[in-house]
């Protein structure tokens, strides 16, 4: 029996011996239950991908809700089902505040110890590829297809990103489950039949550890990718130079990442000796490296930081297949931790947005962040215009200051930096 090609309903009774439904706030389009194997309880939240694509929307975020909270309160592992296309795009910033505050939510759960098993069978982009890669395992088959972008934003903007043409065949290589497998311990192959995943689950619930791996192993890992994966940087794109018209650059210190697309900027003189700064700023999107830079530098700040201002200016997370290839929802997820421990250990985290962001970055930061804010000249929007193009998708309506406040995406508006630089 090919598992993967089973409807949800029949996965779910093939994979547990008996389920009850837990009752959510929200009707959405997930599917939340209590579920066994062999005695072993655990609380299942499955996606499925023939409702709107498995997304993500206000909706799905309480279900989302009720599964960790429910986890944590009857000590249970959870276990989620991600066939999922990512947060819901329709729905804007209703979506963004949403996702901020269940990605949120499960960082924390994961940091005081919730055990996360997840499951793809088919397919998990975006948003929910980043719920993956904050789980301690991830079952997967030889076919299963994991990235932060969908396949065909991949191949729509490769020719323009790496100034190369990609085949259907290529993408697909790379982002399934073998190559993940190989990429990441964190995702682990299995046959798919029932067998192969029942097999998994039985090993997750078995255990009584929380496997995940420190952020400083987390770090080692994915610095280690670069190397081993020898992705060769293209020369198309150049860092921007500038960072905002009200901030000094003189006082800050520049760095390019490796592939010359993002830069990452660090203050030299701190505001006031407990305050460390920083800004990542694109043309475009946020890369791999630029990612791994800000996250590395935050992770060894001494203790003395009581305060971390990070301002960013990133339209969205990188499509390219090299940064896919290095599997890219992993760096975003590590970086959401790295801060968001920074925040529960009592350093004051505000992450301002200067320019334009959304995507995957601001997803994680947001999520992170003690305080979100943006300047009123600043814009966020689920995906960039050049992504919903090059899938021919209409245009993201208008998402207002209104729409971000009103939705909890951003917690303020300033007009101008000079509070937080002061």
């Amino acid at each position: 029996m090919v598992f993967s090609q089973l409807d949800l309903a029949h996965q779910i009774d093939a994979l547990f011996d008996q389920c009850i439904d837990l009752e959510c706030d929200s009707v959405g389009d997930l599917h939340v239950v209590r579920g066994t194997l062999d005695a072993k309880s655990a609380v299942i939240v499955a996606f499925d991908f023939n409702r709107a694509g498995g997304s993500i929307g206000p909706s799905e975020a309480s279900q989302l809700h009720v599964a960790i909270t429910t986890a944590e309160q009857m000590t249970l592992p959870l276990i989620m089902m991600l066939n999922t296309g990512g947060v819901r795009v329709p729905e804007g910033a209703n979506s963004l505040g949403a996702f901020r505050f269940v990605f949120r939510e499960l960082l924390d759960a994961k940091v005081r110890g919730l055990q996360v098993l997840s499951l793809v069978t088919q397919q998990c982009y975006g948003g929910g590829s980043m719920l993956a890669a904050i789980s301690d395992v991830v079952l997967v088959n030889a076919q299963s297809q994991i990235s932060m972008s969908g396949p065909r934003l991949i191949q729509a903007l490769n020719q323009y990103v790496e100034g190369d043409d990609v085949t259907t065949d290529r993408v697909r290589l790379v982002l399934c489950g073998k190559s993940r497998a190989a990429t990441s311990d964190r995702f682990q192959l299995v046959e798919d039949n029932v067998e192969g995943y029942r097999g998994g689950i039985k090993h997750l619930l078995s255990s009584s550890e929380n496997l995940g791996s420190s952020i400083k192993q987390s770090l080692l890992n994915l610095e280690r990718r670069f190397a081993e994966n020898g992705v060769i940087p293209s020369d198309r794109f150049t860092a921007k130079a500038s960072i905002h018209p009200s901030i000094d650059k003189s006082k800050f210190g520049y760095g390019n990442s490796w592939s010359g697309r993002a830069s990452l900027f660090t203050l030299d003189t701190q505001v006031g000796s407990a305050t460390a700064t920083y800004a990542l700023v694109t043309d475009f999107f946020a890369d791999a490296e630029s990612i791994y830079d800000l996250v590395k530098a935050i992770d060894a700040l001494p203790n003395s930081i009581s305060n971390i201002n990070i301002f960013i200016d990133c339209p969205s997370h990188s499509p390219s297949l090299s940064d896919e290839t290095l599997l890219l929802s992993e760096y975003l997820a590590t970086l959401a931790l790295g801060v968001r421990l920074k925040h529960l250990s009592g350093v004051n985290v505000h992450v301002l947005v200067i320019g334009s962001s959304g995507g995957g970055i601001f997803a994680a930061l947001s999520a992170a962040a003690s305080r979100m804010s943006m300047l009123s000249v600043g814009s966020v929007q689920v995906l960039p215009r050049a992504a919903l193009s090059a899938m021919r998708r209409p245009d993201d309506k208008l998402i207002t200051t209104k729409h971000l406040l009103e939705s909890g995406s951003v917690d303020d508006m300033l007009e101008d930096l000079s509070s937080v630089l002061s």
